[in-house]
Formats: structure tokens, sequence, C-alpha cells
């Protein structure tokens, strides 16, 4: 019945209610996988004016493959959290981020990494997920301004940066480190995609070495098969006379249960967004085009922007050098992750310049006067 329900709520409402705010939240950019997939606090304000547009993304059809549970799981969990263009891109790379276990995209890796791998239990999944893409918006860099928490917390770390008057003391440091835990160092500028992805898979293990083109063989045929009765009756005989054991989720891709099995192929379908009590493909698309309270953040595309950056453009007003204070994050972050920052995406210059005419507006109010305190700016400024 709900695949059939209209509702729709404002563009601000979706983006505050979509996969958790998902849209509003940080990333700690690191080359750490933990880090980079962690859930952060809010981290910005909806933006005022906020519209969605249309998608800039068509629907897809794509197939994945694993040779362990580990590869699996982390390439369900970055689709999560940082969505299709991140998860399924060797841009990874040059993000500088390191997911730890690699996602297997041909037959040639997961063979080698099947047999070198004999102190793992045999594994093997395949997995089918049709991206449906309805929305989309992309933040405007002097539309971004932080939370109330995320401020609160920076403006009192620059009470501690005015008394002590070091960037790299080790309370500053411990602060810093604490934002970048509860809201990351960066914001994902987009293009973020709204919508909802459906799944197939199909997994076994426990099977010999020596089977392995078999065991490929037949989980294949299963999840095609599975795949085709999707638009039928699922619960019908899934691949023939193979051992196979169905289980239909639709509440998450993330949090099931598998049960193990040395024969038996195991199928399960579930869906990121759109309604949950249908087990139908053209259903469940029904349901999430007419009702958009059911969209999750599927895309958080590649365009990253530090907060120090963010501070710099938009909260000017709201610290006492606001320069020192995106300084202290820039340098502590560096310190932290060891991670260049400006060689990608121009953070660096971008903050000096914006340094640069923060204090020049500054030089501009001062009197003719000489004053002792304005020199001592001047060169402390000059390094």
């Amino acid at each position: 019945m709900s695949a059939g329900r209209r509702e729709k709520i404002p563009d601000t409402e979706v983006l505050r209610r979509a996969s958790g705010g998902l849209a509003l939240q940080g990333i700690y950019r690191t080359s750490r996988a933990g880090d980079v997939l962690a859930t952060r606090e809010q981290l910005l304000r909806v933006p005022e004016g906020f519209q969605l547009s249309g998608p800039e993304q068509g629907s897809v059809l794509e197939r994945r493959e694993f040779s362990s549970s580990a590869a699996e799981s982390t390439f369900t969990k970055s689709m999560e959290q940082l969505g299709y263009s991140m998860s399924v891109s060797a841009k990874f790379a040059f993000l500088g981020i390191n997911l730890g276990v690699g996602v297997d995209h041909s037959s040639s890796s997961q063979s080698q990494d099947t047999h070198q791998s004999h102190s793992e239990q045999s594994y093997f999944c395949t997995t089918k997920f049709q991206y449906i893409p309805l929305a989309s918006c992309y933040f405007q860099r002097h539309q971004l301004r932080l939370s109330d928490a995320a401020l609160r917390e920076l403006q009192d770390m620059e009470q501690i940066l005015g008394v002590t008057g070091k960037e790299d003391n080790s309370t500053i440091v411990k602060m810093c480190e604490r934002f970048f835990s509860r809201f990351g160092s960066h914001i994902n500028q987009g293009p973020l995609h709204f919508g909802g992805i459906f799944w197939w898979k199909a997994s076994t293990e426990g099977f010999r070495a020596e089977q392995w083109e078999e065991v490929k063989r037949q989980t294949t045929e299963a999840l095609n098969s599975f795949v085709r009765k999707s638009y039928g009756d699922l619960l019908g005989s899934a691949a023939g006379d193979l051992d196979v054991s169905i289980s239909i989720s639709q509440a998450s891709v993330r949090g099931r249960a598998r049960e193990s099995s040395h024969s038996a192929i195991q199928l399960y379908m579930a869906n990121t967004g759109g309604p949950a009590d249908t087990t139908s493909l053209p259903q469940w698309k029904t349901g999430l085009v007419s009702d958009n309270t059911t969209w999750c953040v599927i895309d958080r595309g590649f365009e990253l922007i530090p907060v120090w950056d963010v501070i710099l453009c938009n909260h000017r007003g709201d610290f006492e050098s606001v320069g020192q204070m995106s300084r202290a994050l820039r340098d502590v972050y560096k310190v932290l992750t060891n991670e260049s920052i400006g060689t990608i995406f121009g953070e660096e210059l971008g903050s000096a310049v914006q340094e640069a005419r923060d204090f020049m507006e500054i030089v501009k109010a001062w009197e003719v006067t000489v004053d002792e305190r304005k020199l001592l700016r001047l060169i402390k400024t000059s390094w």
C-alpha cells in the first residue's frame, strides 16, 4: 500500500531527514578507513533558500564481486556513508583515502585473493544494485555555515587559544582532535544526490579452493535468477536445483544477520530508501518516486572543502581572530593526519588569500599614529 502513497515534504526537510541528515555531516578526511566511514555530528546548517534540483546522474545497474566478507562489508559501508561516486571510482587515490580492504572488480583478482587467503574461510559474494538518483544539490561556498554546536566548540577553542597564544600547545591539539572526531575536517560540497538503491546479493562460503570456478558460476546464476524474479514471484525457485536459502530484508543493507552454510547459496534483498513493505522492484521504485520522505543520500560527490576555509569565508564575525583560528585548525589537522593540505583542493592558497584580505581590512581601520602593538602585529603576521 505504501508503494502507491504520495507524500511530499519541503526540500529543506529532505536535507535534514535523508539518511539521518548525512548531507549536513562532515567527513574526517584521513588515510584511515575508520575515520572516513564513521558517522559524525551535524557540521552544517541548512543553507538559506535551499532548493533541490534535478539529478545530474542517471539510473545505473551495477554488479560487484567479493572474495572476502571484509571487502564486501567495507564496500557496503562506503556506499552508505560516502555514496556511489567515491565507492565505485578509483578517485579515492587522489583524495588520499585508503579503505584498507579493496573491492574486487574482476574474476582474476577474486581468484588470486581467495587462493592467497588460506587462513580465512573461503568466501564468495556477488551483488547487484539498482542506483536511482531523483534529485541533487551542490553547496556553494558562500552558503556554508557551521552548525551552532560546531561553532560553539570552535569559539571555546579560541578562548583557550587567546589565553595561551600558541597554536601548537597540547590543549589546542586535543581540542582540535576532538572537533574533527565529532564533526569532521571537511564538508562534502557535492554534487549530492538523493534517491534510493535496491540491492540483491548471493553469497556462499566454506568451499575448497579447487571448487572456486564452479562456486562462482553457480552463485552468479542464482543471483541473476533472483534479480529476474524480483519483478515477479520472489519466493519461487531462484536457482533451479541449487541449494538456495532466501532472506528478504527491507530495513537496510547494513546490520543484517547472515546464516552460515557450507553448501547453500544465501540470497538477500534489501533497499536503501524507498518504501519498506514491498518486495518487488517496480513497486519499490514507484513508492520511491512518489514519496520523498523515503529518500536517502546515495551520493555525496567528490568535492571537499575544509572547515578552516568555511571559517575564513563565512564566519569572520564570529571570532576575534578568524585567521588565527583557521590556521590553528589547519596546522593541527596536518599534524594529526600527516595529510598534505592545499595540493588537491587549493586549501592553503585560499586560506592565505583570505587571511591577507582580513588583515588588510584591519589595517585600513587603524589610525595613522604609530602604535607598538600594531608594529608587533605586523611582525607576527609577516612570519
